[in-house]
């Protein structure tokens, strides 16, 4: 029972976040970290965009849990696992790092496609706040994505989310 209890402990502590972060500062760090630190991290940038506005709305986590079924297929565990994101969170730092990083880790389209979500949370309950727009061209700026397109993400965000109709 003591290796099961050591293996578990191993796996969670594996995947806090500070030591994922950690890890991608290191030279070639982020082709050290597994699919699973990986797939968190990706879930880390995307839950920061929920409570920015200072509030934390059950559409906004609903469009944060869809996203990461649909697109990054995180099962049961694996939500319940990013749910924890939104508590233990990004600094903002951290957050930079980690926006750094996706330019090794994803394509310019899955990139585009992240700000997408991102976008995507921040107005699915109809309102943007300025710091939701800010944090999002934040994260676009250090992951490299052009201004042009994240405005396109925007308008395309705001679209499916019926803004302005």
């Amino acid at each position: 029972m003591k290796s099961l209890e050591a293996a578990q402990f191993a796996r969670n502590a594996e995947l806090q976040l500070g030591k994922i972060i950690d890890a991608t500062r290191q030279p070639g760090g982020f082709s050290k970290l597994s699919p699973v630190q990986r797939r968190l991290l990706v879930a880390a940038i995307l839950a920061t965009v929920i409570p920015s506005d200072g509030k934390i709305l059950e559409i906004e986590i609903q469009h944060f849990l869809s996203h990461l079924r649909q697109r990054y297929q995180f099962q049961i565990a694996d939500q319940k696992q990013a749910m924890d994101l939104l508590n233990e969170g990004l600094s903002a730092e951290q957050l930079q790092q980690a926006a750094k990083q996706l330019q090794e880790l994803l394509s310019i389209e899955d990139r585009m496609a992240l700000i997408g979500m991102l976008w995507d949370i921040a107005l699915c309950d109809h309102h943007l706040h300025p710091a939701e727009e800010a944090l999002i061209h934040s994260v676009a700026r250090h992951a490299g994505v052009a201004r042009k397109k994240v405005i396109e993400e925007q308008a395309r965000a705001a679209r499916a989310n019926a803004i302005g109709r």
